[in-house]
């Protein structure tokens, strides 16, 4: 099973304390990085931050490590996260396009609106924390395209060696 590091603001905080109470009980890890309790005045910005910090971390170690943040404006949460260099945020509002996310861009962290409904929120997080990014050339050098201008600023292709056989043929 993976770790979760699960956060909430006001307007996701009870969808959000639901999910991560069936994550826990499906058998995965989860850290919770909300408040305590519901605070009508609390800032998204610092749970994004900190559960992409967190995620980005993990990964790093090795870890099989994915967020979810329940806030009231999703898009928000999703350009907040993304601050965070080495976190990649999407939005999803289905099962399908949770785990499109993860098999186009290798997406992180999932990012939910707290009006979700409970059980489509739930089938959401389990295709986002179960696909995979699939054994494709073309989408390993796009995301280390992305990678390569996160962190030089560039698309030099200097993080892409492919060799003369990995190369696709296009027949006409």
């Amino acid at each position: 099973m993976a770790r979760i590091h699960f956060a909430a603001d006001h307007g996701g905080y009870e969808l959000g304390r639901t999910l991560q109470a069936r994550a826990e009980a499906a058998g995965h890890e989860v850290v919770w990085h909300g408040a305590d309790s519901f605070d009508p005045g609390d800032d998204y910005p610092l749970f994004a931050i900190a559960v992409g910090a967190a995620v980005v971390k993990d990964q790093d170690a090795g870890v099989d490590a994915f967020g979810v943040l329940v806030l009231d404006e999703g898009a928000a949460g999703v350009v907040a996260a993304n601050k965070v260099n080495g976190a990649r945020a999407v939005s999803a509002a289905s099962p399908r396009a949770a785990a499109n996310t993860r098999e186009v861009v290798d997406a992180n962290v999932l990012v939910l609106e707290g009006i979700a409904y409970e059980e489509n929120a739930w089938l959401t997080i389990s295709a986002f924390v179960t696909a995979s990014l699939p054994h494709d050339v073309s989408r390993g050098r796009q995301i280390l395209q992305i990678e390569e201008y996160e962190n030089a600023g560039t698309i030099e292709g200097w993080a892409v060696q492919l060799e003369p056989d990995q190369v696709p043929v296009r027949r006409e």
